[in-house]
């Protein structure tokens, strides 16, 4: 077909376009998670347990206990030193002799997760509710604890530059999270633990408060993503300590340069949009050759409609042909090629932010659509309009990271990501050499890695070579882990599923949805496993339990095969097959609690005389004044 000249394009733009809104920059990695507007979306009226079933909602009194920095002794500046790790208690469930349940948040501050100790139909409360064969919520009898991960929201040293970690230099970044390790955090669990005290309040006064420790009371832990890996580590590492584990879509092979990550995308992508699975891969490749090429025709016409009065102002600052222009150009598309996948972990194509960018995009000439796509059937400057209308059709979807009781905004993102740059790795790259790649080349290691370097500087934990995956992987073993004690959920379509257990390239595993009779536990090779088919990540965290049908019966009376549907069904609105992943979840819980053989002797209790580690009660609240806060006040 014959090309159309640049002004006839910018007339065709401003037709199919329309206003344009801004998209806000966001490096990729850093991103919001999306899983509280999701199930927001979903869940209709939750049952509310903190204004149905109690006078003081748990929501408003956190509790803080003082935690090591250094467990270790390994840095003899951080002797003695202490910070305040914040956690909160949902007690209107317990009953003596009940068990507690841990709930581990992972890679973010607790603000946005407290629905996990109220809303009694997702699957915390929902454990709590439902333990010991009592089918309804007047007959619960566990303790509920939601816990925060060090250097997250506000469990994180007070100083200068916690207060100020916006402007931090790369070097007073680096010298602040030295101690924001995998192995610290995971020993902050043990302590806590071994340590925990909780008085209930209206108690019988001739009644002992009871012994809620781990060798006196049975504990669960429940996590997701990265929370799962610290469960399963957890297990491994301190057996025992938890007599049941739930390890929901846990990526336990770390690997720094994670491509597989679209593996799934491109797999559901092929089901219900072939046609727009091959136009974003045109699309990246169209990216590729005008960076390439330092063609800025197109992509300037594709910026001015996204960013608008922010791109025109850069061109007039640098000029259009500045390199530093280029370097900003390279920022904004990765953004954007980004933005079809930013919440497909969690929702899949269809009712996510993909699913509109494929709509929108296929249907910009014809209403119905072409099988073989718009880039492959229109000349490239109505096929890049095509795709600039589907980009603008999502602009603000994005969401920003809430700033409540956190003590500063940016410390979640800047924590997250100097554990990705140092330990964890995971970087959501291009593979050019296939054919169905979904990224521009640019979106490469070296790209990831600048970003490490120019965030928190060169050192033995930030280096060129990238994060230092290898001694988690050696000690924990990665996916070929063998635990007993442990559920694995995974959603079929979940791209963290090809760092897990049930990955296609993990070694071969059989997979169980039997669970082992008393004093028993799986032979050789054999895991407690279950795929969610048609789901993606956590869901059998994000599909609630809703009260006006019948709750499912703890013995599973469906499929037991876990493995993924021979002809895959991907996710519309709900998942059905979580509610089976719950349910054997229960049934194991049930049974390990009951007749574990797994005992707990408490490690690292403080000696006799030593002065106890302290943990506050509600109504007692985080030392950082609000003035501080604002005022910025140095810390001693």
């Amino acid at each position: 077909m014959k090309s159309l000249g640049f002004f006839t394009v910018l007339v065709g733009l401003s037709q199919i376009l329309g206003a344009a809104a801004a998209l806000p920059w966001k490096d990729s990695k850093t991103r919001e998670r999306l899983e509280l507007m999701i199930r927001n979306r979903r869940v209709n009226n939750p049952d509310d347990f903190s204004k149905a079933r109690t006078e003081d909602d748990p929501t408003q009194h956190p509790y803080y206990v003082d935690m090591p920095l250094d467990h270790f002794g390994t840095d003899p500046a951080a002797k003695g030193q202490t910070y305040k790790n914040r956690y909160y208690v949902q007690d209107a469930y317990y009953r003596p002799g009940g068990p507690v349940i841990f709930q581990d948040i992972g890679e973010d501050g607790l603000s946005g997760y407290l629905g996990y100790i109220t809303k009694e139909n997702l699957l915390p409360v929902m454990t709590a509710r439902l333990y010991g064969g009592h089918n309804d919520h007047m007959h619960p009898d566990r303790l509920l604890i939601l816990w925060e991960h060090r250097f997250y929201g506000a469990s994180a040293p007070i100083t200068n530059v916690s207060l100020n970690i916006g402007n931090a230099t790369p070097k007073e970044l680096t010298d602040f999270y030295q101690h924001h390790t995998i192995e610290q955090a995971l020993e902050d669990v043990p302590v806590f633990a071994n340590n925990f005290t909780y008085t209930f309040k209206n108690w019988p006064e001739d009644t002992p408060q009871p012994v809620l420790t781990p060798d006196k009371t049975p504990w669960v832990f429940i996590g997701c993503s990265y929370s799962a890996n610290r469960g399963a580590w957890l297990a491994k590492r301190n057996p025992g300590l938890f007599k049941a584990t739930l390890a929901s879509s846990a990526p336990v092979q770390e690997q720094v340069n994670f491509w597989q990550y679209f593996v799934p995308i491109e797999e559901e992508l092929a089901i219900v949009y072939k046609n727009c699975a091959l136009d974003l891969h045109a699309a990246a490749n169209w990216m590729t050759d005008a960076y390439a090429t330092k063609n800025t025709t197109l992509v300037d016409t594709l910026l001015l409609a996204i960013y608008g009065d922010q791109w025109t102002k850069l061109v007039k600052y640098y000029g259009v042909d500045s390199p530093t222009l280029w370097l900003y150009r390279v920022d904004y598309l990765t953004n954007i090629a980004w933005t079809p996948f930013t919440d497909f972990q969690y929702v899949g194509v269809q009712a996510g932010i993909l699913g509109t960018i494929c709509t929108t995009m296929e249907t910009a000439y014809d209403p119905a659509g072409n099988p073989d796509g718009v880039f492959a059937t229109e000349p490239l400057e109505r096929a890049v309009a095509a795709y600039t209308k589907a980009m603008v059709a999502v602009s603000g979807r994005e969401t920003e990271a809430s700033s409540t009781g956190t003590i500063n905004p940016y410390l979640d993102g800047l924590s997250w990501s100097w554990q990705y740059c140092t330990e964890v790795g995971g970087f959501q790259i291009a593979n050019t050499s296939r054919s169905t790649n979904l990224l521009p080349s640019f979106v490469d290691m070296k790209q990831q890695i600048d970003y490490c370097i120019s965030t928190y500087g060169l050192s033995d934990r930030v280096t060129r070579d990238g994060p230092n995956v290898g001694p988690i992987n050696e000690k924990y073993t990665g996916w070929n882990i063998e635990l007993p004690n442990v559920l694995w959920t995974n959603g079929q379509f979940d791209p963290w599923r090809q760092l897990s257990i049930a990955s296609p390239d993990a070694p071969e595993k059989k997979a169980t949805a039997e669970i082992p009779d008393c004093g028993k536990s799986f032979p050789r090779g054999t895991q407690l496993q279950w795929v969610i088919r048609g789901g993606h990540h956590g869901s059998d965290f994000a599909e609630p339990i809703r009260f006006n049908t019948p709750l499912p019966s703890t013995t599973l009376t469906t499929a037991t095969k876990a493995e993924p549907a021979t002809t895959p069904q991907p996710r519309k609105e709900v998942v059905s097959d979580a509610l089976n992943a719950q349910n054997l979840f229960l049934s194991a819980v049930k049974t390990w609690i009951e007749c574990s053989t797994l005992a707990w002797t408490p490690t690292g209790v403080p000696a006799a005389g030593a002065t106890p580690r302290s943990v506050t009660y509600p109504g007692v609240r985080h030392p950082i004044a609000r003035a501080m806060v604002a005022a910025a006040t140095p810390v001693p």
